[in-house]
Order: structure tokens, then C-alpha cells, then sequence
């Protein structure tokens, strides 16, 4: 399957990951977030379709002069009039040429329409980029949160255990005993759950990369080091607007209509120019020389509709300066919308780190409580519930780390996006050697 899926177009799967061998001697794909999203930038099919649309974006826009190409004929005739015994017969060469000022603003749609292109081109780069960026730790905070959910049922079970030979001997309740079943099992549905979303989102992250389903793949790295090396200058505050990709589109759109509006007052009041050349030569029979035609004709046409208001031109060029002024005032205000919606995303962000400290601190306080409470309960000290209570306290605490790791990790990717800078820019993570395992 793994030939195959090579074969049809995924060359850059050995460039951009290793594969290597798991427990059950099949080869695994180990991927780190750089090489994932090379593997998606490569294969995904918003991509290739989006650069397909962008190539005839370039076709238009280099063929925009097409009009202003002049046109040439030949002909040629034969004639005769079997009633009066006469045949005639000739050749004529004509080459004509239209000038008209909508040239210009169909050339500068067609420049716009390109740009358009690339705009939209780099803007599923990026979405595609930062999915499976967001993708990728989603999954590994699955992976974090599945693997924790396990290790508390294997110590629910312990715990059973432990319990049932405690009751065989006499040394505990029925009550307790079923306590601490329910507790067992009440866990497994939920592990089920998490097992479910995470081969689910497991396929949909194969997907976007182009990659087959049967193919195994490894993740390498965890949340704590991506978050652990976190760095957002005050000075995004204060980035440069323009320079948003938004921004760009919406500037764009603006000049699209300021093209548009030139192109119907071109339409409504500007002159065009005709320009023709014809020579030819013609005999008729009896006629001792060939009679010459060398002509050369110029036009100018100047429309008068446009004067007024009632007429088609003019209503256009109205219509026309209103949607202007319609993007204009949205563009301002995107303008102000992305200056708070960075002011926001750094705010949450630091809000963000701060809990993020916070909750590392839970964690080794419940862990400290769950020791110290099995303890006390092997010791006979404490009762089934108040373990099970720290059991859960703990397992709630470590959740609740590796959910604000993502969470902090979503806003830094979401903040890289709307400011257009690379990813990783305030997110600088070395590659590490361990690994999360075999997915």
C-alpha cells in the first residue's frame, strides 16, 4: 500500500519523515510539526487546486494586451457573368486595429484578478499550515489525555484488586467492594470516547497531509516543550496593519473596485480609436490593367450617453463609486477589528501563561495528595473514597495542564496567523528525541 501511495505522487514522504519499525514490525512514519506540514504543503488538495487556479490567474493576466493585437485578413474573389461573357477576379490584404481606453483598466482588472490569485494562493497555505499545526498538538493532547485516562484505569484496577482479595479476607465492606468496581468501570466508556475522537481526528490529520490511512505514523514532541519556549513581544501591538493578510485582501478588494469604476467611465465618456488599411488588386476581363485599391481609414467615436444622468453609463459609474465606498469603510474597519483582535490574542496569551504556571502547581499538589492518600489507605487511615477523590482531583489536574498547554498553543498559532509572520515566530521549539509512541 505504502509502494503504491508513493508511486502515485508522495515524494517527499522520505524527505520530509523517517520511517522506522514498531512493536509489531511495521514500518512507522515519524513526523515532527515542520515535516507535517511539509507533507501537507506537498500533497493536500486545497493546495494543488488553489495553485491550478492561481496558473490561469496568470494565463489572463499576461493575455490582458490581447485586444490591442491588430487583426489581418486576406481575400480573395472570382466572379463570371455568363451573360454578359465577363469574369473579373482580385486580391485584397486588410489590417485593422481598435484603441479604446478600457484597454487599460481591462489590463489592470486582469494585474488586480492576479494578485487576487496569489493573495488567496498564500491564504491556503497558511490555513492549510496552521490546521495541521493546530492538528498535530490536538493530537498529542489527545494522545497526553488518552494515556492519562489509562493510567488511572490501570490504577482503578489495582485498586479493585487489591479490594476484592481485602473482602475475600474480611478486611472490607461489600459496599466498598462495589465502590470501588463502579469506580473501575465507569471509567472504561469514557476511554472508549477519547479512543474514538482520537482515531477520528487521527484520519482527518492523515488527510490533510495526503497520506494513506494504513499507514502508521509517529509524532514527535509533546506540549510541554512547545510551550515551553513561548516568546510574544509587546511590540505585536503595535505591527504593521497593512502587512496583515486580511489587510491585503481587503486592500485589494479596494482597488478592484477602483478599477472597476475607472472601467466604466473609460465605458461612459472616453473616446475609441479605429485604424484600417486595405490594398488590394482586382481585373476585369478586357481591362488592360489591374485596378488598385490602397486605402487607409481612421475613426474616432465619442460616446455622449454618459452626460446623462438618467443613462446606463452614468447610473454605472454612480453604482460604482457607492461600492467603493462601501469597501473603503471595510476596510477601515477591519483595520480596527485586527488591532484589537491582536490586543486580544496577546492579552489571553499572557493570561494564558500565568494560568499555565498555575496549573503546573495543582498538579504536583494533587499528585503529592494522591501519594499520601494511598498510603493512608493501605495503611487502613483513610477510606476507599477519599482515595478515589484524590484519584480524580489528579487525573482533573493533569487534564486541565494539558488542555491549557493546547489551548496556549492554538493562540499563539491563531495570533502568527493573523499577523502573517512565519509560524513559529514566537514559538521556537528544538527537536527532541523522545517521542509519544506508535500512532
Amino acid at each position: 500500500m505504502i509502494k503504491k501511495i508513493l508511486a502515485t505522487g508522495l515524494i517527499g514522504i522520505f524527505s520530509a519523515g523517517v520511517f522506522a519499525q514498531n512493536a509489531d514490525n511495521q514500518s512507522v512514519l515519524k513526523l515532527t510539526v515542520d515535516e507535517s506540514v511539509r507533507l501537507a504543503l506537498e500533497n493536500n488538495v486545497s493546495v494543488k487546486k488553489s495553485e491550478l487556479a492561481l496558473k490561469l490567474k496568470n494565463r489572463l493576466k499576461k493575455s490582458a494586451w490581447s485586444s490591442v493585437s491588430p487583426t489581418a485578413s486576406l481575400s480573395g474573389s472570382y466572379s463570371d457573368d455568363f451573360e454578359k461573357d465577363s469574369i473579373s477576379y482580385g486580391a485584397s490584404g486588410n489590417i485593422s486595429l481598435s484603441l479604446s481606453p478600457s484597454l487599460y483598466s481591462s489590463v489592470k482588472k486582469a494585474v488586480l484578478a492576479y494578485d487576487a490569485g496569489e493573495l488567496s494562493y498564500e491564504a491556503t497555505l497558511r490555513s492549510v499550515e496552521l490546521n495541521v499545526r493546530k492538528s498535530f498538538y490536538n493530537i498529542l493532547y489527545q494522545k497526553e489525555n488518552l494515556a492519562s485516562q489509562e493510567r488511572s484505569l490501570e490504577t482503578a484496577q489495582q485498586t479493585y484488586d487489591a479490594n476484592y482479595s481485602k473482602y475475600n479476607r474480611g478486611q472490607l465492606s461489600e459496599l466498598d467492594l462495589l465502590n470501588s468496581q463502579y469506580n473501575l468501570e465507569s471509567k472504561k466508556p469514557v476511554i472508549t470516547s477519547l479512543k474514538n475522537a482520537y482515531n477520528n481526528d487521527l484520519a482527518s490529520f492523515k488527510q490533510t497531509l495526503g497520506i494513506g490511512l494504513s499507514i502508521a505514523i509517529q509524532l514527535e514532541g509533546n506540549l510541554n516543550d512547545a510551550v515551553s519556549n513561548i516568546d510574544v513581544p509587546e511590540s505585536v501591538l503595535h505591527s504593521n496593519l497593512d502587512e496583515m493578510p486580511s489587510i491585503k485582501a481587503a486592500q485589494n478588494s479596494v482597488d478592484s473596485a477602483k478599477a472597476g469604476l475607472l472601467a466604466s467611465r473609460f465605458s461612459a465618456y472616453g473616446p475609441s480609436v479605429t485604424a484600417g488599411y486595405t490594398y488590394g488588386k482586382s481585373k476585369t476581363q478586357g481591362a488592360e490593367d489591374f485596378t488598385t485599391t490602397n486605402q487607409l481609414s481612421l475613426g474616432v467615436k465619442i460616446p455622449l450617453d454618459g452626460y446623462l444622468p438618467w443613462s446606463t453609463g452614468a447610473l454605472s459609474v454612480a453604482s460604482q463609486k457607492e461600492s467603493l465606498q462601501e469597501l473603503e469603510l471595510d476596510l477601515d474597519d477591519q483595520k480596527t477589528s485586527a488591532a484589537i483582535t491582536v490586543r486580544n490574542s496577546y492579552n489571553t496569551i499572557l493570561q494564558a501563561q500565568s494560568q499555565l504556571e498555575t496549573l503546573k502547581k495543582n498538579v504536583q499538589l494533587m499528585q503529592r495528595s494522591y501519594d499520601m492518600s494511598r498510603i493512608a489507605y493501605n495503611n487502613g487511615s483513610k477510606d476507599l473514597l477519599t482515595l478515589q477523590t484524590a484519584e480524580d482531583n489528579l487525573l482533573n489536574a493533569k487534564t486541565a495542564l494539558s488542555q491549557q498547554e493546547f489551548t496556549l498553543i492554538s493562540n499563539i498559532l491563531s495570533l502568527e496567523s493573523t499577523l502573517g509572520v512565519p509560524f513559529g515566530t514566537f514559538t521556537k521549539i528544538e527537536n527532541n528525541s523522545d517521542s509519544n509512541g506508535d500512532i
